[in-house]
């Protein structure tokens, strides 16, 4: 594929904006919940053991791992989890026929522990690798986290083990905790740099200054060093954002913002639930956005009865795609460095304006939401079936009505437009971020794990 996105991209980001945004709804009564089984058989081709073994006991660890990160706004639980995804993976994939590493795949992935040729019970190895794994990649976990991740693992230990300590059981829970360690220390040599110590924004026409109400210098800006997942994404940067910035009233680049403007004048209801249902900031208030992504797809698989082999690979490969999202979008944002909605009203139309949700910390171009989230769902859509319902009940506990999503990416598509509707984002940058979400998330879908 190309490293740096051309006029492709911008048919791409025509596509996306013609696609319909789907209008989400409050759940009544019992959804349609459709199961994709072709789209199931094909991304599960697994033994028997592996294709009818419940995808149940990950799918409890990741809800686990939201709770975690209901107390934590950390930009890169997104990191941790594509390395336990992968994890996860390159556990079940020896219950799965024919399947391959992802060393095989990946950039710099050393290859990963073997089992012995004996008997191995893979849900067992799940639990051991998934609670080995939030222990080792989660820091500041408080004694109540450790109680919880003690818990599960127990719950699970007697679950799966009835008949007491068995040679398989053991060797089955030591294979788990291995292929933990090794992907830890994998981890350990990542470059990713979440500092922004140092960091002097560039002052020109149009660039990015921080926002109200905190004024943060910027967040992330030495993530283009990190190291990608996939060589594809090495390079890879959006277009050059080309509407010429002026503040004319008749120039491009103010009505481009006066259309922010103009829409916090006049939000419907629906748009301010859209709008503060994609809220994903932590602490104490909700997940944070990988955090929401994940608890999208682990809805999506508990919704399909999704089986242990089909739950591994959808968990790999989206997170694959939601690290390689932040690497390239924070590339590509300070890259341009363009000015958020809220400086401009602000200096030019409207000096008491703000938006109807806080702006984050970094330039505007392009939309995160649009497509680190976009990334992720497109690639778990690519595994799971990209017409499979969900439901999102991540935020009842804060009051928030389920929304019912017709396929993944709809939900990103959602994602993208909450932030016309927050006054953060142009519509531009929502509609470049989900045209790369596209290609990120099917190159990751690309990948194939079968020989």
């Amino acid at each position: 594929m190309k490293k740096n996105l051309t006029a492709d991209i911008w048919q791409l980001a025509l596509i996306t904006t013609l696609l319909t945004i789907v209008i989400s709804c409050q759940k009544t009564g019992k959804e349609d919940l459709t199961v994709d089984v072709a789209q199931q058989q094909k991304a599960a081709s697994a033994s028997a053991v592996a294709l009818h073994t419940s995808g149940e006991v990950a799918t409890d660890w990741y809800n686990l791992q939201f709770r975690i990160l209901l107390e934590r706004n950390s930009a890169f639980n997104g990191t941790h989890f594509a390395y336990i995804g992968i994890g996860l993976y390159e556990t079940v994939r020896h219950g799965i026929s024919k399947s391959v590493s992802l060393s095989t795949k990946l950039n710099q992935m050393p290859t990963m522990p073997q089992p012995e040729n004996n008997g191995y019970h893979w849900d067992v190895s799940t639990n051991a690798v998934m609670a080995r794994m939030v222990r080792l990649f989660y820091s500041g976990l408080t004694p109540a986290n450790m109680a919880s991740i003690d818990s599960l693992e127990n719950v699970y230990n007697e679950k799966l083990n009835p008949a007491g300590n068995s040679s398989s059981f053991s060797r089955s829970q030591s294979f788990g905790r291995q292929v933990a360690t090794a992907i830890h220390n994998w981890f350990l040599t990542d470059n990713m740099n979440g500092s922004n110590i140092g960091y002097v924004p560039p002052v020109f026409p149009g660039a990015w200054v921080p926002t109200p109400p905190a004024f943060v210098n910027g967040v992330n800006p030495y993530v283009s060093a990190a190291r990608t997942f996939m060589v594809e994404h090495t390079n890879m940067i959006s277009p050059p954002f080309t509407i010429p910035y002026s503040e004319n009233p008749s120039s491009d680049f103010y009505k481009m913002v006066k259309q922010v403007y103009d829409v916090s004048q006049s939000l419907t209801d629906e748009q301010k639930a859209i709008a503060l249902f994609w809220v994903d900031q932590g602490n104490g208030v909700g997940l944070t956005p990988p955090g929401h992504d994940f608890s999208v797809i682990t809805q999506a698989l508990e919704q399909t009865g999704a089986s242990l082999a089909l739950a591994a690979e959808t968990y790999a490969k989206a997170g694959i795609a939601e690290r390689d999202a932040v690497i390239v979008t924070f590339r590509s944002k300070y890259a341009n460095n363009l000015i958020r909605p809220v400086s401009y009203i602000r200096a030019v139309i409207n000096n008491s304006w703000l938006p109807f949700i806080v702006t984050p910390p970094h330039p505007e171009y392009p939309a995160a939401h649009s497509m680190v989230t976009g990334s992720a769902l497109q690639a778990a859509a690519r595994v799971v079936g990209e017409h499979v319902m969900v439901t999102d009940r991540s935020y009842e506990f804060r009051g928030l009505p389920a929304r019912t999503y017709h396929g993944l990416f709809a939900a990103a598509q959602e994602a993208g437009i909450s932030r016309l509707y927050g006054g953060i984002h142009y519509q531009n940058s929502i509609n470049v971020g989900l045209a790369m979400a596209l290609q990120i998330g099917n190159n990751v879908g690309n990948i194939k794990l079968r020989e």
